[in-house]
Order: C-alpha cells, then sequence, then structure tokens
C-alpha cells in the first residue's frame, strides 16, 4: 500500500517563508544569510529553485566585509537515498547555490564565489533529511475485543520522490501485517 503527499509551489513558498532569514554557517567563522525568498520555481526532475537576497560574511573571501548578494539562487533537490545507518531510506533536501548573484564582482570570480558556497556547503552536510522509515513504521494495539487479532504492524519498505513543474511528490511504500493476539492458539485448541 501506498501514502502519498503533495507538495505545491505554494505549499513550499510558505514553509520558506519559516525559515526566514536562514542563517548558514560557512568555514570557522563565516555565514550566509538568506532573506525570505522573492521567486520560488519547480523544475521538472531536478528541484526546487529559490531566488532570495543574502548577505555573505565569510574572511576567507580576503575581505572582511559583508557582502551581499542580489539575486541568490538556491537548488533544492529533493531524494530518497539509504540513511547512514542502513536502517531504512530517508528523504533528504540538499542545498546547492546556482548562481551567487555578487553584483560587483565579475562573472568569474562570481563563478568562484559560487563553487567555493557549493564546497562548503557539501562538506557541512547542509540538508534537511528525515527518517521517515523510523517515524512512520508503528506497531497499533488493537482493542480487546477483537480476540484473535491484537496488533497491526504497519512498515515502511521504502519511498520515492518526484518533481515536476507543479509541485513535489513523496510516495511512501508499506507492509501491513496483522499480529495474532498472545494466547488465542491456546484458547482454540482447548
Amino acid at each position: 500500500m501506498w501514502l502519498e503527499a503533495i507538495l505545491t509551489t505554494g505549499d513550499l513558498q510558505d514553509t520558506l517563508q519559516q525559515f526566514s532569514p536562514l542563517e548558514i554557517r560557512l568555514g570557522d567563522s563565516g555565514k550566509l544569510l538568506l532573506a525570505s525568498p522573492t521567486r520560488v520555481s519547480l523544475s521538472a526532475g531536478e528541484g526546487m529553485a529559490v531566488v532570495c537576497e543574502a548577505t555573505l560574511h565569510w574572511p576567507v573571501l580576503g575581505i572582511d566585509l559583508p557582502v551581499h548578494m542580489h539575486g541568490l539562487s538556491v537548488l533544492v533537490r529533493p531524494s530518497v537515498r539509504p540513511a547512514p545507518d542502513g536502517t531504512c531510506d530517508v528523504l533528504a533536501f540538499t542545498l546547492q547555490v546556482d548562481r551567487a548573484g555578487v553584483s560587483i564582482l565579475p562573472h568569474i570570480i562570481d563563478d568562484k564565489v559560487t563553487s567555493m558556497l557549493n564546497e562548503e556547503l557539501a562538506k557541512k552536510h547542509v540538508e534537511l533529511a528525515w527518517n521517515f522509515g523510523a517515524t512512520l513504521s508503528h506497531v497499533f494495539a488493537l482493542p480487546d475485543a477483537l480476540a484473535s487479532a491484537g496488533a497491526i504492524a504497519l512498515k515502511v519498505g521504502g519511498g520515492t520522490v518526484k518533481v515536476t513543474d507543479h509541485a513535489i511528490g513523496f510516495a511512501v511504500n508499506f507492509t501491513a501485517e496483522v499480529k495474532p493476539r498472545v494466547g488465542t492458539a491456546e484458547r482454540r485448541s482447548a
């Protein structure tokens, strides 16, 4: 059996507004501060493109002053992958800077800033990951009036995520198992 959740562009915009402003630590003393998104769009098979204003303060750039970024473009990519401990799958959202938007710098330097930001985001494992298998798998006790069935177990078997131009769809596969009430077999044979 499958359970599916659909996140529209509006749902995603509302959620991203709640994160704003979002501060991401970089290196030992740097930070990237993302303001409220000015545009959120979806790209089929890719992910969610988010455009916002941002401020970068990262001494590694050789400048110890905040750098304002106009039109910073971030791609948020959803994926389903195995959990680090291998127990089940996780739904992960990773960030990749598509364009830094440092308008005062030449294009080649903007590209270098973009590359450095992406390296740091990957190194710091900046992502939102949900172990949906651990969260959604559950054994439900049944009422005593059901004399032969003691519980029903729902176990997550996996999941999948799909991005279209209009929504992100996330589907979870479950297996169900009815567990007999303890002592039922003994009562039948008596």
